[in-house]
């Protein structure tokens, strides 16, 4: 059963932490920073990709969200940047239902594409969590598209979950609050049917064994992956 108890505590005040630095605020074009994705550090060990198993810093819980997502999206729409070059990520822009995010530390740069939940199932017990998808890219580490589901409650590391994209069933391993694509070597085609879709659809079970349903649109999601793309070469 999920509830308050089973939540780390100030969830709602606790940010994601990218390149050591506090984050907070997500997918809102009007809010500079976002949640940070989980790394290669986070991923269970059989679906790690051997260039992917440097030490990094690792997520903990999702920042405090705003809600109001701009629905119509803005295109090659940019935040002013303040805190471009030191680490703190900026929204680029919104495409649909998804935004898309740079956060540059010197010559390293991490970008990615961000969703949250349409619908989360059971809503009673998921009223007071936040769940997000993560797609990254990080050039320096000879990464792109690397993809992150963030649940928001604990799980039973290496348990079984599913995505279903327009019907079509992929594999997923869990581990802490998110999961990973099992088969690593299928992370491409899983990024490309995403690109393709409508509808995705997120089904895991918590640590005390309450099962949860998360559906994405992935309107705006091929947007975001292109200018992630040309942000991070």
């Amino acid at each position: 059963m999920l509830n308050e108890s089973s939540l780390p505590s100030n969830f709602a005040r606790r940010a994601f932490s990218l390149l050591g630095l506090s984050l907070a605020a997500a997918l809102s074009i009007a809010v500079a920073g976002a949640p940070a994705p989980a790394l290669a550090k986070d991923k269970p060990a059989a679906a790690k990709d051997r260039k992917d198993a440097k030490d990094k810093p690792a997520a903990d819980d999702a920042a405090a969200q705003d809600e109001s997502v701009d629905k119509k999206g803005k295109r090659g729409g940019k935040s002013d940047n303040k805190g471009a070059g030191n680490g703190k990520p900026e929204q680029l822009a919104t495409f649909g239902d998804w935004g898309a995010y740079l956060a540059q530390s010197g010559k390293d740069k991490t970008c990615y594409a961000l969703g949250q939940p349409k619908d989360r199932q059971p809503k009673a017990k998921l009223k007071d969590t936040s769940a997000y998808i993560f797609i990254s890219s990080r050039p320096g580490d000879g990464v792109r598209n690397e993809v992150a589901v963030n649940l928001g409650y604990p799980t039973k590391d290496g348990s079984a979950a599913t995505a279903e994209i327009d019907g079509d069933g992929w594999e997923l391993i869990t581990k802490g609050q998110n999961a990973w694509v099992k088969d690593q070597s299928k992370e491409k085609e899983f990024v490309g049917a995403l690109r393709g879709g409508a509808k995705l659809v997120v089904k895991a079970a918590s640590s005390k064994g309450t099962s949860t349903t998360d559906t994405y649109t992935l309107k705006g999601l091929s947007d975001a992956l292109a200018r992630v793309a040309q942000e991070c070469k």
